[in-house]
């Protein structure tokens, strides 16, 4: 997932559905960000999404079942993420060879994770304790922190097995400043 969803870039900016989504879309495509998240599997909206901003990898989160997956599938989303862990997802994900990224709290989950092939997780909770012990303990499997504050990115970023993280619903400013690390 890492290479050719992400290119260079290891900040995802993740945005809850409200009347100003359209308009942070904007302004991430403006600020030069190349990955969205959007919270919902409504696959209406994810289809208007997507058009309107072609440049943006689009990704769905909170997908809980795989009628959600395959409908995030079907709008043409790039990616998929999961506040939790279900093998069907997992499998179903892999059936499409759409990127995905399951939840996972503890470090038997993240082992359930790779044994079904999933190499990429999102740790909830997204603690930097959490994620630093899963560096440790399993180094191969790549890390997607969720909702991490956008001045303590650099902390998550240090991490090896951090291939990148999401920052939820960033204000301009955020994005402003964001962007200079990143693109500099």
């Amino acid at each position: 997932m890492t290479n050719e969803l992400l290119g260079n870039q290891s900040i995802i900016v993740t945005l809850d559905v409200d009347p100003f989504l359209f308009d942070r879309l904007g302004k991430i495509a403006q600020a030069g960000f190349a990955v969205a998240e959007i919270n919902t599997s409504d696959a209406v909206l994810l289809g208007k999404i997507l058009q309107e901003f072609p440049s943006l990898r689009i990704g769905a989160g909170n997908v809980i079942n795989t009628q959600q997956l395959e409908s995030c599938y079907q709008a043409g989303a790039h990616f998929v993420s999961s506040p939790g862990f279900l093998p069907a997802i997992v499998q179903t994900a892999a059936v499409y060879s759409i990127n995905y990224l399951p939840g996972i709290a503890t470090i038997s989950e993240a082992m359930q994770v790779m044994a079904l092939g999933c190499h990429q997780a999102r740790p909830y909770p997204s603690t930097l304790s959490f994620c630093a012990l899963l560096n440790k303990c399993l180094p191969m499997l790549r890390l997607f922190p969720a909702e991490i504050e956008w001045d303590e990115a650099e902390h998550y970023l240090t991490l090896p097995a951090v291939a990148a993280i999401s920052i939820l619903n960033p204000e301009s400013k955020q994005l402003t400043a964001l962007s200079s690390t990143v693109f500099s």
